[in-house]
């Protein structure tokens, strides 16, 4: 399970990068006769990443046919007994969260045009602030004053690894909005992670089917939405992300882009096989652990190939951002005696039934 988990870090840490090597490409006008025109794609590069999803389809079919174990369709560790199973036909409720899955890849990839990719990672810790306030209003989960505090650290981390990225006493706008992108884009996928967990609370379906579907769903809307702007909205505008024309013409035009493409596509289906292989043996710990690694691998890459430089402050941001994502679902405990009696008039002594564990889908994503 070790080189699993290691192949997912590595598998994740691929993706980020080869997104910003794709961004970074020159598509047109490169050789000085007028301002460089680079490959900044985000709903492209939204559609390679449902591809990517859809190729679980493979997965799903192989666990239906050509595994016969009794009960392994059914959701680890979840009980079934009043549950019916998904069937195509019920599929549908699936393109629900495909949408938010859509809006919310569409403006990441979006912001990692504006900002360094290790600021783009480490920014998506805010994801887990959105998922537990959703959980209270929603799902009708309880949050304790210790996870509130952790919250609070989480989102002070945030907030320096954004300040990081700003240099001079000039405002970045660029930075800025690139941030709040990602921020709405956690909403989004907070969204998704809520209307998913209440999916499969109601009936039975495996992870990969679930992703399977989603991408089926999100390639479907994204491309007919690229489509019908391509013929209305945006006709005769090639630069504009939604003319999927000229947006796979220069896909297929440059080999840099063309190969970046196929990397991402084949590491978002690596990254979502690895997950769904280390299902049934993570817990919050693991989860956290691995998506710390990733997020650091992804900034000492970024450092080695020159795009970014060493910043303390970066490194403070990120340390209090993990420090409050593994307090906060458990992964490091505290002496309830230790805590002043405020904090530990709530503290949550059965671990298991934290929010994280709740709602932390079962399969890691981007």
């Amino acid at each position: 399970m070790l080189a699993v988990a290691l192949s997912l870090i590595v598998t994740g840490c691929i993706n980020s990068i080869a997104t910003k090597f794709q961004d970074n490409q020159c598509v047109r006008n490169c050789n000085g006769e007028g301002s460089p025109v680079l490959f900044e794609q985000p709903v492209l590069q939204t559609l390679q990443m449902f591809v990517g999803e859809t190729s679980l389809l493979f997965v799903m079919l192989w666990q239906k046919f050509g595994v016969k174990r009794d009960g392994y369709e059914l959701v680890s560790g979840s009980d079934n007994s009043n549950k019916v199973k998904l069937t195509t036909r019920r599929s549908y409720a699936l393109s629900l969260p495909a949408i938010c899955d859509i809006c919310g890849t569409t403006l990441m990839n979006l912001a990692l045009t504006m900002i360094p990719v290790s600021i783009y990672q480490m920014t998506r810790g805010v994801l887990i602030l959105f998922v537990a306030l959703f959980s209270i209003v929603f799902l009708k989960h309880k949050i304790s004053r210790f996870e509130w505090l952790s919250l609070f650290i989480v989102v002070f981390g945030v907030f320096l690894v954004g300040y990081s990225g700003q240099t001079g006493v000039t405002i970045d706008v660029s930075l800025i909005t690139g941030i709040l992108l990602i921020v709405l884009a956690q909403v989004c996928t907070a969204s998704q992670f809520v209307i998913e967990e209440h999916i499969m609370s109601k009936w039975i379906v495996t992870p990969s089917t679930l992703v399977a579907y989603e991408g089926m769903y999100g390639a479907g809307i994204t491309l007919g939405a690229m489509c019908l702007a391509s013929i209305t909205v945006v006709r005769g505008h090639p630069d504009s992300s939604f003319n999927i024309v000229s947006s796979l013409h220069d896909m297929f035009a440059n080999s840099s882009v063309l190969y970046s493409s196929i990397i991402i596509m084949t590491s978002i289906a690596c990254f979502n096989f690895f997950g769904i292989t280390l299902t049934n043996s993570m817990n919050a710990t693991v989860r956290s652990t691995i998506d710390t690694c990733r997020t650091l691998l992804v900034w000492l890459v970024s450092l080695s190939l020159g795009w970014e430089s060493f910043k303390f402050i970066q490194f403070v941001g990120f340390a209090m951002l993990v420090l409050g994502t593994l307090l906060f679902n458990g992964a490091i405990t505290v002496d309830k005696n230790k805590l002043p009696k405020w904090l530990a008039k709530d503290y949550p002594d059965d671990q298991d039934h934290r929010i994280i564990n709740v709602v932390d889908e079962e399969v890691e994503r981007f």
